[in-house]
């Protein structure tokens, strides 16, 4: 089987959606799969994280000014298709996933020039989609009526994080904790591994001070804008600052508490039973950190613009040890980390069934 991913990253985009489609490709591969990536090369595009056994195919940036290519924007659809198709020329693929929220139904039909089928990958439900399957692994009360009316023909439908993807570290250093007990010595700040609007610093301002001895882990992407504030906070400190890691599964297992994004990496802390604080980066954020905070799986402190240092001292000093054990147990019990696998069967079903 073929499988081509559309999907991009950038300081400014954030890596989510690269890494998620990683994961999906990592378990598509151990089924023999043969695998494509095309992406754009964007300023900062972290495109060496593709393994060198899938082929690489780069588009393209068409955005002079990287800051305009925010992870919501619409591209140019039938420019990024064309583009697409001068490098594939007479090829064709069985599954053609999308991970981009600037792509809709337009570009999903030209694709099929290439692709016998289409899968997307959304959580915002604000455009026209044109594909066979569609995968949202957020907490929406009601998935199937957030879609209607976009989806230009019948799809099979994976909704929820049951389905979440995550990569085989997180199902290994499952096997190795439990539910937290509630005790907190040791910290994990990760916003994101692009720009964090600053929200970084802010945390560490309110954690200095907090508890002298507790331990604290800080991770960052290559060129981060506050890096040397960071460093400098963090050597003050005695605090462990990581750039660009590929260990972010074992931090997550020694950590008590995390402060970060309401991203995908909300499905990994879950995965792990961390405890979090999580801020809105982002508008695509909104609705699963609501939802995270209303099923009492983290604590959501809204969006990053109106934080300051002394709102995350505040949600600190309301934590506890039966809040901790109550938020661990809740997420450790909503994702088990085999989505990709489920995700992967759902693929090799529709192949063998048409």
């Amino acid at each position: 089987m073929r499988v081509l991913f559309r999907v991009d990253a950038s300081p400014v985009i954030g890596s989510g959606h690269l890494m998620r489609c990683l994961t999906l490709a990592r378990e598509l591969h151990e089924q023999g799969a043969r695998l494509s990536f095309a992406c754009r090369g964007l300023e900062g595009a972290p495109l060496s994280l593709v393994p060198a056994e899938y082929e690489l195919l780069e588009l393209p940036a068409r955005h002079a000014d990287p800051m305009a290519a925010t992870a919501e924007a619409r591209i140019d659809n039938r420019a990024d298709a064309e583009a697409l198709h001068a490098l594939l020329g007479d090829r064709q693929v069985d599954w053609c996933v999308v991970d981009h929220y600037g792509l809709d139904a337009d570009w999903h039909g030209l694709a099929r020039r290439h692709a016998r089928r289409v899968m997307v990958l959304d959580d915002l439900a604000n455009r026209p989609l044109d594909c066979d399957l569609l995968l949202d692994q957020g907490l929406h009360a009601a998935p199937e009526a957030r879609y209607a009316g976009y989806l230009a023909r019948a799809a099979t439908c994976l909704f929820g994080p049951t389905y979440a993807l995550l990569r085989d570290e997180f199902l290994l250093a499952r096997e190795q904790v439990a539910p937290r007990t509630g005790e907190l010595k040791r910290v994990l700040v990760f916003f994101t591994g692009g720009d964090d609007q600053g929200e970084t610093l802010k945390a560490l301002h309110a954690l200095a001070g907090w508890r002298p001895s507790l331990q604290v882990d800080v991770v960052i992407g290559q060129g981060h804008a506050d890096r040397q504030a960071l460093d400098a906070l963090c050597a003050a400190h005695g605090w462990r600052l990581h750039c660009q890691i590929d260990y972010m599964a074992r931090l997550m297992a020694e950590a008590d508490l995390a402060i970060g994004a309401a991203g995908s990496s909300s499905w990994e802390r879950c995965a792990l039973g961390l405890p979090a604080l999580v801020v809105v980066l982002a508008e695509n954020q909104r609705e699963l950190a609501r939802g995270l905070q209303e099923l009492d799986l983290a604590i959501d402190l809204g969006e990053h613009a109106r934080l300051t240092p002394m709102d995350y001292r505040r949600a600190l000093d309301g934590l506890d040890a039966e809040r901790l054990r109550g938020l661990s147990q809740r997420a450790w019990d909503l994702v088990d980390g085999f989505g990709a696998v489920r995700v992967c069967r759902a693929l090799l079903d529709a192949s063998v069934g048409s």
